[in-house]
């Protein structure tokens, strides 16, 4: 029998950092690690529940995804795979982490540092490999977009896609947005989306914040909400409004999700996102 669980691995709080837990007669696979300042979290969860984990496997490196994967894989003694352009950056996620505070500021030492993970840990997947946990099949899908070394993995038998940041970001139910930083690239992120759609998708379960149901409809329609956005973007380039600050404060004002989003505690993220799609815009990435 499969088992598919969610731990809340949110420093400090609740409802926004999604680690998943997904089972079968082998043991259990956790799907992103959450960030450094969750690990506990998530360590307090299988110990409690006495999981037999037998590997990580991240969607993508970055530290409200990646940041625990070091503690993880050493205290649970586990590999942790991930996309070949992010590897070397677990070993050393020094760069990483300048990178993450230059980016987020004091969000970033919210998450925590990223702790590294020994390189013989380290196992690279390639694109449609599967891991077979004993009844449970996950087949990892590359889908860069939201960045290059962005990966989706989909639980077959249960028709879940663990869709990472490709998917955006539903957070209490109510705040619905796209999450694109920059390097935002929105073709590749826009034809990812179509990847996972081939699948049977039932489920989709986001990085932020659990499984949604009716999968396949909520893939397609935050496919349509991105390039809302992206086109909404580049009718206010074409204004002449350059400035994302300027520009995510008229997407407020026109569309109903970024003003829900603006004015929520994941605003930081909108801010962002908005930044990653007007910097796509400008540099001839959209439309």
């Amino acid at each position: 029998m499969v088992d598919v669980r969610v731990v809340d691995a949110t420093p400090q709080a609740q409802g926004f950092s999604s680690v998943y837990l997904v089972g079968g007669s082998r043991g259990y696979a956790i799907i992103d690690a959450g960030p450094s300042n969750g690990s506990s979290k998530v360590l307090d969860y299988v110990r409690s529940a006495g999981l037999r984990v037998c590997c990580i496997i991240l969607t993508h490196i970055h530290i409200d995804h990646g940041g625990a994967s070091g503690v993880l894989s050493k205290e649970l003694g586990v590999p942790v795979y991930v996309h070949p352009r992010g590897s070397r950056h677990l070993v050393d996620p020094s760069v990483l982490w300048e990178q993450s505070r230059q980016a987020l500021g004091l969000v970033a030492e919210y998450y925590g540092k990223p702790t590294p993970v020994e390189e013989s840990m380290v196992k690279v997947p390639g694109d449609g490999d599967t891991i077979d946990l004993g009844g449970a099949t996950l087949k990892i899908i590359y889908t860069p977009g939201h960045a290059s070394h962005h990966m989706s993995v989909f639980l077959v038998e249960d028709g879940v896609m663990f869709t990472g940041d490709s998917g955006g970001v539903v957070v209490e139910g109510e705040v619905k947005a796209p999450t694109t930083p920059y390097p935002f690239k929105p073709k590749p992120y826009l034809e990812s989306i179509e990847r996972m759609l081939r699948e049977n998708v039932k489920k989709a379960a986001l990085a932020h914040y659990g499984i949604t149901g009716e999968g396949a409809q909520y893939l397609k329609w935050h496919s349509e909400e991105v390039r809302t956005w992206l086109d909404e973007i580049a009718k206010l380039v074409s204004m002449g409004i350059n400035d994302p600050l300027k520009i995510a404060e008229e997407l407020a004002s026109r569309n109903r999700n970024a003003k829900i989003a603006v004015n929520s505690r994941i605003s930081h993220l909108y801010y962002n996102s908005v930044m990653g799609m007007t910097r796509a815009v400008l540099e001839g990435e959209w439309p």
